[in-house]
This record gives C-alpha cells, sequence and structure tokens, in this order.
C-alpha cells in the first residue's frame, strides 16, 4: 500500500525543541532516576550507547556552495510508503512508564508529521490501542519471548489492523538488564521513595494510569526465553502478509542471511547500546552492510541518531531511513505527545536547514558526494562514496 506524505508536519507544535540535549534535560527533570537509566540510558559502562552518539563525529559533510535552493524536498520512500521525511520512531519498550499515553500518543504525533511509527510489543499497551489512523504507518515489533502462540496473537492483529509491516527484533535473545519493580509495594516505597517524592507529577499519571505496569508485561504471557532463529523467520513469512523487517543487524553475513530468509528490510542496529556493551557504532557498520545487501532489501539505521545533520550522514552514506528511539521518548518524557510532535518537527527542520546548507535539493539527491567516512569503516564500501 502506497501511502502519500505531506510535504512536512500536519500542523506547528504547540512547544518547540532546538535540540536533543534541550530534549533529555528536561526528561530528566521529569523521570524518577532509575526510570531515566533504564529508558535512555546504556547497557554496562555505556561505551555502545555513546559510541553510537560519537560515530557520527567521525562522519563529515561537504557542501556545495553558489547552489541555491528556495524549498527542500525530504520526502522519501521506505518499502512503498511515502514519508514526508526520512526519520521513523522505531519501536521502544515500556514507554508507558514514561507517560501514560505511550505508543498511541507517539503513533498519532508520527501520522501528523507524515511518518511511520514502530510499536513495541512490550510498550505497555495493547496492539489495537495504537492501531487507529493509517495502518500503513504503523509497524509492529516482534519477540518470540513470549512463544509462537502469542506471537501469532500479535501478528494476526496487527495484520487486521492493517500495519505496514512487522519489525522481527533479534539482538536481544536474553534479558539485558535487571528491571525495577513496576507494581506499588512497601518495598518499592522504600527503595525508591526518596526519587518518587521528587517527581511528584510522574507518580500522579502513574497511579492515575493504574499504577501497575507489571500486569500489563504478564498479559503478554509467560517469557520462555526463545531466541529467535532462522527458521522462524520462514514460519514468520508464512503467516504475515506484508513487509518483513529484522532489526538488530550488525553483521554483513547476518544482513545476507536475512534477506535469503525473506527480509524486505534489515535494521543496522545494536538496541541502542542498551543489550551487548562492546558492541561497534551502528552507523560505523552501515556501509559493510550495505556492501552485503546491494539492492535486495531496504537498508535502515537505528542507533545514535541526535540531530538533522545525523539524519543527512546516514542517507548519503546509503541508509534508505533513520530509526529515533531516545529522542522521541524523551519529548514523550518531557511533554507527552505534545513532546513527541515537537522532536519531530525538530528533526523536519533541521534536516531541512542541513540540505539548503549542503546545497541539495532533496533527501533523493544524497549520496556519497556530500561525506567523507573513515577509511576503517569499509570493507567494499567504496561503491557508497
Amino acid at each position: 500500500m502506497r501511502v502519500l506524505a505531506p510535504a512536512g508536519p500536519a500542523r506547528k507544535p504547540s512547544l518547540q525543541f532546538d535540540s536533543y540535549a534541550q530534549v533529555e534535560d528536561l526528561a530528566r527533570r521529569r523521570l524518577p532516576r532509575m526510570l531515566y537509566a533504564q529508558m535512555l540510558g546504556g547497557a554496562g559502562r555505556g561505551v555502545t550507547a555513546r559510541g553510537n552518539v560519537s560515530a557520527f563525529d567521525e562522519v563529515t559533510l561537504s557542501a556545495r556552495v553558489g547552489v541555491g535552493h528556495a524549498s527542500r524536498d525530504l520526502r522519501t520512500t521506505v518499502l512503498g510508503t511515502e514519508v514526508a521525511m526520512p526519520v521513523l520512531l522505531g519501536p521502544v519498550g515500556g514507554v508507558r512508564l514514561v507517560h501514560p499515553a505511550g505508543a498511541p500518543a507517539s503513533a498519532r504525533a508520527a501520522e501528523r508529521a507524515g511518518t511511520i511509527c514502530g510499536i513495541s510489543m512490550l510498550a505497555g499497551h495493547p496492539v489495537a490501542s495504537a492501531g487507529d489512523g493509517t495502518g500503513a504507518l504503523r509497524w509492529q515489533q516482534l519477540y518470540l519471548w513470549y512463544g509462537r502462540q502469542r506471537a501469532e496473537e500479535v501478528i494476526a492483529e496487527a495484520a487486521r489492523l492493517g500495519f505496514g509491516a512487522l519489525v522481527v527484533t533479534v539482538d536481544s535473545p536474553v534479558p539485558p538488564k535487571r528491571l525495577p519493580p513496576l507494581r506499588v509495594s512497601l518495598q518499592t516505597a522504600l527503595t525508591y521513595g526518596p526519587q518518587l517524592a521528587v517527581r511528584p507529577r510522574w507518580v500522579a499519571r502513574f497511579v492515575r494510569d493504574g499504577a501497575d505496569l507489571e500486569a500489563a508485561n504478564l498479559a503478554m504471557g509467560t517469557r520462555s526465553n526463545e531466541p529467535t532463529v532462522w527458521a522462524d523467520l520462514r514460519w514468520i513469512k508464512q503467516l504475515w502478509p506484508r513487509a518483513l523487517v529484522v532489526k538488530g543487524i550488525l553483521r554483513p553475513d547476518d544482513a545476507r542471511r536475512a534477506v535469503a530468509e525473506g527480509a524486505d528490510a534489515v535494521v543496522v542496529s545494536n538496541h541502542g547500546g542498551t543489550v551487548l556493551d562492546g558492541l561497534p557504532s551502528s552507523v560505523s557498520m552501515l556501509p559493510r552492510v550495505l556492501d552485503a545487501v546491494g539492492d535486495s532489501a531496504e537498508v535502515l539505521l537505528d542507533g545514535g541518531v541526535r540531530q538533522g545533520t545525523d539524519v543527512v550522514k546516514a542517507i548519503a552514506i546509503g541508509a534508505r531511513a533513520v530509526l529515533i528511539g531516545r529522542p522521541y521518548v524523551a519529548g514523550l518524557a518531557a511533554a507527552g505527545e505534545a513532546g513527541v510532535d515537537a522532536v519531530l518537527d525538530m528533526f523536519h527542520f533541521q534536516v531541512d536547514a542541513a540540505l539548503g546548507l549542503l546545497g541539495c535539493g532533496s533527501i533523493a539527491e544524497l549520496d556519497g558526494s556530500y561525506v567523507s567516512i573513515p577509511a576503517g569503516w569499509l570493507a567494499g564500501a567504496a561503491r557508497h562514496q
């Protein structure tokens, strides 16, 4: 299904962000410390999470002067769906803890901005709650942690709602962190009371929302910790009638295997640095995955995208689009649905400005001539320069 996107956000947001640092600072002041660390921190010492961001600094831009474009076209297509800009909302678990509006609010904001929202299987909301609107602009994320029967139910519901793609996450076969308790209890109060006392607004929302998100997660079923294997993709492909996206790819051989098993797109991703610390940055592995996949599937990037120039760099290297996680989660924490609106508006403005300053008239015109990447990133990616 092809959806025509607007040239830009459908409405001006009620507030404005100028940088990710501003959004993150607001999120830090809104969330309890343990929740902020859980949602916006990284695994281990945070080496991979920080590396995702700093790796973009190693990519330099090359601007063409004496070239003017009064307006720039940010639109592109992702798996046949036209989006207003190559910035998608990636699936993030636990967003209902950040704000009760969570996944449904994020999906609505994405649709207003003319882009796609991925809905995590662990968002804390049922699949149908984010299903209103244009189904093609919703992607359902899937883990096999809860067995094939539960997976079949999620797949069937996403198909019924007309979601545009299924995103199978393959890079977290075991839980990477110990989760904080989600039930209201004496132990929780004693352990986290001081943190909660200084965040009364968050506590009030949490209590109004039922104050027990563990029930939402338990409703998924009993976790079996069965890892996703390649044979599962073939089984999923038989059940799912639309595009299949495999997320969590860093190795070229894994990218080729995912495509061979039926993936229509792969997401170069290390899970935002929240699973295994010490993995390479996503953008540094992008050229190798592109070289491995060629034209057999679309390649998306997830991890470390914090501003418009990061988007432009990824697209110029060869990605079809990028997925953001922390920026919109921080916006959700800062101001709910309006905060997600503002983050998407910020990215649209920054990408547009970057194109204009590069002397480039559209996303479609971006190519390797606008960037330089470290030589060490490439085995075979020279064709993208």
